[in-house]
């Protein structure tokens, strides 16, 4: 097991993870019936906080919660401390401490528990430690966050880390051990026989690995502990410590729409939940799960109705080049989510309600407001015909959620919709470009790439000291383009500047 040193000597690299906001673990303890903490009302601990980027985002945009992050490394709860008090955090606490000598009584009760990237990278008995924090601080309708690696994906990854574990053994240097045991998986791929299966595995792996950065591939394939579990293992690890599990992260996990229809009626008639999610598993491979858990006294609700979208606020990103017009009778009208993918639906309540979601994004809205909303928009309907309506449009929704095209909240995060005279980035966003990040997270928790250097010294600009002007101003000081070029960047610079200052409120990257 590599010790706090290896940290020390190289720092994990900062993420936020929206996997892990108050928020979602909450929405996804709500639709499955569990009376969550409202987000922004909460206690949230974090085990293995790293820097406490991730933290630090949450307790920014969640001022009235309260947050306590755990990590072994001094120098990522330095580093962590001083984030904190430079960005004026004072709903934020970092303690250097082992998960072995907790004092789980002291530490009292959350409501929230975050272990990203810990599980599968410490042994056994440690192992044990964590979990019991859960059962013994986890508060009675609390939600544990934990993520693992997974069988049978990792047994792939499995082999690629031996090899450049054998081929680095003699290598101090951890950057360098990582471009040495990179370099033997280029030469082995380049080696086989080519179009074989061996082959295409092989270089699938080394893009998956080339993608993430050095200090993370040395932490993730050269600790001496990395253990991947089957899910029904790590269903038994946490029903011996009190816990059970809940659903995962991401709510599109389950979706089977994508499976042949045979296989669907084969999961449909499988009742037990570990059985179907681990089929789930070996059907797609997967070798890394976010698992939400909870007390194993919780009554957990597998079949949500229109009573539990009540409790939530409704949001979605779909787009449709269809005519207003289309959503007033069952004329079929095609959606397609931010991933690319589509569905058609002719339902005109539902339609109506997609199009105004449609049309207010990145805000949510109460599901019952949408509802009223959604009439509106379709004119007079007598109260059998729309109660019917209503049903079944709450019916689709619990479909379209699964299916990634609608998303749920429990909060409303409280972000410039419009752009103001002094637009203002995010504090946190703006601290995220200062440290070179390669994403910014939104005030909904969300991370954004932006795509050109030009989009980052914006963000890094709106502090609230300068108008449009202004920023034309700075940024034709800031950027030297030859002078052949000069008068056609001058000219589109304003454009640029208003285009990409709606795109960042729309995102809920500006402050209120």
């Amino acid at each position: 097991m590599k010790t706090t040193f290896s940290y020390d000597k190289v720092p994990y690299p900062s993420y936020t993870f929206p996997q892990t906001h108050p928020d979602r673990l909450a929405t996804i303890a709500t639709f499955h019936g569990i009376d969550a903490a409202e987000p922004e009302n909460c206690r949230v601990l974090e085990l293995g906080c790293g820097d406490g980027t991730n933290l630090i985002s949450m307790a920014y945009s969640l001022p009235s919660s309260r947050f306590v992050g755990i990590d072994l490394s001094e120098v990522h709860i330095n580093d962590a401390k001083l984030t904190a008090e430079t960005l004026g955090l004072t709903n934020v606490e970092f303690r250097q401490e082992d998960v072995l000598k907790l004092d789980t009584a002291e530490l009292g009760e959350f409501d929230f528990i975050v272990a990203h990237g810990l599980y599968s990278w410490v042994p056994d008995f440690v192992r044990d430690a964590v979990l019991n924090i859960y059962n013994a601080c986890l508060a009675p309708n609390g939600v544990g966050y934990i993520s693992f690696n997974a069988y049978p994906g990792c047994h792939i990854r499995d082999m690629t880390r031996g090899m450049m574990q054998f081929h680095a053994r003699n290598i101090a240097d951890p950057i360098e051990k990582v471009e040495q045991g990179l370099s033997l998986l280029r030469f082995v791929a380049d080696g086989v026989e080519n179009d074989t299966v061996y082959q295409s595995t092989l270089k699938l792996e080394i893009e998956q690995i080339e993608d993430r950065s050095p200090q993370n591939i040395f932490h993730d394939d050269f600790s001496d502990v990395n253990q991947p579990f089957y899910f029904y293992e790590f269903v038994e690890q946490i029903g011996s410590n009190g816990l059970q599990y809940l659903a995962d992260s991401d709510p599109t996990s389950a979706t089977m729409s994508e499976l042949p229809p045979e296989v669907r009626n084969s999961f449909s008639a499988l009742d037990d939940l570990v059985q179907r999610e681990q089929y789930m598993d070996f059907i797609k491979c997967r070798r890394f799960r976010s698992s939400l858990i909870c007390k194993s006294d919780v009554k957990v609700n597998r079949n949500p109705s229109r009573s539990v979208l009540e409790q939530l606020l409704a949001a979605s990103h779909v787009e449709s080049e269809a005519p207003l017009a289309n959503i007033v009778d069952s004329t079929a009208v095609r959606f397609t989510g931010p991933k690319g993918a589509s569905i058609e639906i002719n339902h005109p309540l539902t339609k109506a309600a997609l199009f105004y979601l449609k049309n207010i994004w990145s805000r949510s809205i109460p599901f019952p407001d949408l509802i009223k909303e959604a009439r509106k928009m379709l004119g007079d309907f007598n109260n059998d015909t729309f109660k019917e309506a209503s049903e079944r449009t709450a019916a689709f929704f619990i479909q379209l959620y699964g299916a990634g095209f609608v998303k749920f909240h429990r909060h409303t995060p409280d972000f410039a919709y419009e752009v103001g005279e002094f637009p203002t980035a995010s504090a946190f966003a703006r601290w995220q470009i200062s440290r070179s990040s390669k994403s910014v997270t939104t005030l909904s928790g969300l991370n954004l790439e932006p795509e050109f250097e030009a989009v980052r010294v914006l963000i890094s600009l709106l502090d609230g000291t300068r108008d449009k002007n202004a920023l034309v101003s700075e940024m034709k000081e800031i950027f030297e383009v030859p002078d052949e070029q000069r008068k056609a960047f001058e000219n589109q610079l304003p454009q640029m500047i208003d285009s990409n200052l709606a795109k960042l409120a729309e995102s809920g990257l500006l402050i209120a």
